[in-house]
């Protein structure tokens, strides 16, 4: 008979510092997720002059590392000693993540044959997502590993909750003025410059949280075999559907944002550095939504409320994708978009938490590290898949790469990609949450609330 697992080692109380240290891990994690979203294909196609077909085929071709390596790290998360299970994998993949991400965004010789290039940069995509699924798995468990306390896991969802957003809210309004102004109008240069300051700005974030949180919940299944560790998990269908609803609004947003550059681009014949304005407004509509969420949990409870907030996310989204192509109609139409966003993302977290807590049918914290994992690398393949399909909508309406104005064919294909298409997935995301979440108790939802990884 096997021994039970030592007591995590005891640690003084959670403060200020260690609070804040927690949410500026996933500032950093949400520039490089911003990054990702809002200017990867674009660097690609319009910075690297890679084909959207090829594009497409590499975000999907990347992503088949991650989906073996993710899980793996969550089960060894899982089987590692109580005190060091995330923290010390954290702190170890720091550096080599650092380098990937300066890395993936240095445009490789155009006198190079497409086919080299294509693929020295889908190597180097699968590595930044390899080495990303490493840390942001280990920051994810930290989530459940600092503290049991309901009312410290709000607090630290809270924290975590406003670094996200200022991450994507410093992304949106900074990237193409640096690019610029540290290239010099040479945006080849300027991305590969611009990168190399983000890595470190990011590697610095993510050292806080490796450096001043504290392990302090021991987990209760270092003996469980890989077996046992993924029926748990499977047989906890509230955590399925709220991942398979996570998904789907992940793939609407990543077309959303995937598209925002080219719409202002070539269908509103607007410049580049309205994209990223319009970017920072959603950002702040989501700051300003995250504070309205709670009070409205409070009053009429978690599950209302992440399904009000879904299905009117989408219903703006298609009645912005019917009004006339115009600026002003685009920016009061994303402003309400990002703060239904941001109702919604506290509430969705509480929910998440519930099923990870002990609700439906899973029981414990022994598949802390899978769970986090794989609903991570949910919101990661909706990333890829909803990047590769999007290409394959761009190309199929003749989008042409490096090409200053597009067929009248293109322009529909970029708006409908852009509105249309995330319009009707957070509308069917509304309908998954609509039919499977009863209403809970609001005082004991918001208590037992706790966050997912980034998305």
């Amino acid at each position: 008979m096997k021994a039970p697992r030592a007591a995590a080692p005891s640690v003084s109380r959670i403060g200020l510092a260690e609070v804040m240290a927690f949410g500026a891990g996933d500032m950093g994690f949400n520039i490089i997720w911003g990054l990702m979203l809002s200017y990867l294909a674009y660097f690609y196609t319009e910075i690297s002059l890679l084909p959207v077909q090829m594009v497409g085929f590499m975000l999907m071709a990347a992503r088949a590392a991650s989906l073996v390596t993710d899980p793996v790290v969550g089960l060894w998360i899982d089987r590692r000693p109580v005190g060091r299970q995330a923290i010390p994998v954290l702190r170890a993949g720091i550096a080599p993540f650092m380098v990937l991400v300066a890395l993936t965004f240095i445009p490789l010789p155009h006198m190079w044959p497409v086919g080299m290039r294509g693929l020295c940069a889908a190597m180097g995509y699968m590595a930044l997502c390899v080495a990303y699924g490493v840390v942001n798995t280990a920051y994810g468990a930290m989530t459940s590993l600092i503290s049991r306390d309901h009312d410290m896991r709000l607090r630290l969802a809270t924290s975590r909750m406003v670094g996200a957003t200022l991450g994507s809210l410093l992304v949106s309004i900074t990237t193409l003025p640096m690019v610029d102004w540290l290239g010099h109008g040479n945006r080849q240069a300027g991305f590969a410059l611009y990168m190399v300051v983000v890595a470190c700005v990011v590697g610095g974030l993510l050292w806080l949280p490796s450096r001043f949180c504290h392990e302090r919940v021991a987990t209760d299944g270092g003996d469980l075999t890989v077996r046992a560790r993924v029926a748990g998990l499977l047989v906890n269908r509230g955590w399925r559907r709220l991942t398979g609803a996570m998904l789907l609004t992940m793939l609407g947003s990543t077309f959303l944002f995937g598209a925002l550059v080219y719409d202002v681009r070539y269908v509103l014949h607007d410049s580049d550095h309205m994209a990223g304005w319009l970017l920072g407004l959603v950002s702040l509509m989501v700051l300003a939504g995250c504070g309205l969420s709670l009070p409205l949990a409070g009053r009429w409870g978690t599950a209302p409320v992440m399904r009000g907030g879904t299905l009117a996310a989408g219903g703006v989204l298609l009645v912005a994708y019917m009004l006339p192509a115009r600026v002003e109609v685009l920016g009061i139409s994303l402003a309400l978009f990002g703060l239904c966003v941001g109702i919604c993302n506290p509430v969705c977290f509480t929910l998440l938490a519930h099923c990870m807590d002990g609700g439906d049918g899973f029981s414990g914290t022994h598949t802390v590290g899978l769970a986090w994992a794989l609903n991570s690398t949910a919101s990661k393949m909706a990333f890829d898949v909803g990047g590769s399909l999007l290409a394959g909508v761009l190309a199929a309406s003749g989008l042409v790469s490096g090409v200053g104005v597009q067929s009248v064919h293109a322009q529909a294909g970029i708006h409908t990609g852009f509105l249309l298409l995330p319009a009707l997935l957070y509308l069917l995301a509304g309908g998954v949450v609509l039919r499977y979440f009863a209403p809970q108790n609001p005082v004991e939802a918001v208590n037992s609330t706790a966050s997912p990884p980034p998305t």
